[in-house]
């Protein structure tokens, strides 16, 4: 007996149940004779082996005709590990956080537009590399993006201090600081900025804290100039290659008023802080023992 033909045999026209009868008889035959087909896919998109399978696409190319179906071409990328810093920043901007603050829970009407952007992170982590910090400071932390992302770039023994003025905003952050493996380089600290660097200029002179390679001011803009004036004037606060950065966006950070005009007692509104903005801005730039430059609304500040 010679071996089954790899081609199809033609099949007589008759009753669609006879052909198919005969159809699924020739398979049987043939099943245990190997023969290539062009149209078996081996490592390629496996809508390539089904031609009526709903993955493959329309492909309008040149030459082919009308209607022709080609395969999908799979989008492949490495697969990625959640990253809980993206995570957090997804978590905040979903929050209402006016609701939060109309019921009682924030000390100030907070905006998801506050925590650190992407953009943002990645100046800091470049900030923070370049400047080969290790000891990082950051005045109003929000709910930690800006912290976390330069705890990730920090060498073996950094460590990052924040400070931050509504605890309910560290709270939120936590878990994802906690599910990262680099959360535990960030101690936070709860309560008014001003209060706390009196007390961690102290801990600095004693040689319980400091000295900071790299500070980063993001609070109200009232306060500022006090929050920059004090990590350069407290003795040993800063290392002697240490960068100050100062966030110059308006309306961050700043405490809301109570808004009552038009019989609106229910609203808040807040100061731009745009006036200590420009005033900190003219300082630095003419002071001579500074040198500054800005980028990304962050004026980055060091010894001259």
């Amino acid at each position: 007996s010679s071996k089954p033909s790899c081609s199809e045999p033609v099949i007589n026209p008759g009753p669609a149940s006879a052909q198919l009868r005969l159809r699924v008889a020739m398979v049987a035959d043939t099943a245990s004779a190997w023969c290539p087909l062009g149209s078996l896919a081996s490592g390629a998109h496996p809508a390539s082996t089904f031609p009526n399978s709903h993955l493959l696409a329309l492909a309008a190319t040149a030459g082919s005709p009308p209607g022709a179906l080609a395969p999908a071409r799979a989008a492949w990328s490495a697969p990625q590990a959640p990253s809980p810093l993206e995570e957090l920043r997804a978590a905040v901007l979903a929050e209402d956080w006016e609701l939060h603050y109309e019921e009682g829970r924030t000390k100030i009407s907070m905006r998801p537009e506050w925590s650190a952007s992407e953009e943002r992170c990645s100046l800091l982590q470049v900030l923070a590399c370049t400047s080969e910090a290790r000891h990082v400071l950051e005045i109003g932390s929000f709910c930690g993006a800006g912290a976390l992302a330069i705890a990730e770039v920090l060498p073996e023994g950094g460590a990052v201090r924040a400070l931050e003025l509504d605890a309910f905003a560290i709270e939120f952050g936590r878990p994802f600081v906690t599910k990262s493996p680099d959360g535990g380089r960030i101690r936070t600290t709860p309560g008014s900025a001003a209060d706390t660097l009196k007390s961690l200029a102290e801990e600095v002179q004693t040689g319980i804290e400091g000295p900071f390679d790299m500070v980063v001011v993001d609070a109200d803009k009232e306060c500022a100039r006090d929050y920059f004036d004090l990590v350069w004037a407290s003795p040993g606060f800063l290392s002697e290659k240490a960068i100050v950065c100062v966030d110059m966006t308006a309306h961050k950070g700043q405490p809301p008023l109570r808004y009552v005009k038009y019989g609106f007692p229910h609203r808040w509104q807040t100061s731009s802080g745009q006036q200590h903005i420009d005033a900190l801005r003219a300082f630095v730039h003419a002071s001579p023992g500074f040198v500054a430059h800005e980028l990304q609304n962050l004026v980055i500040v060091r010894r001259a």
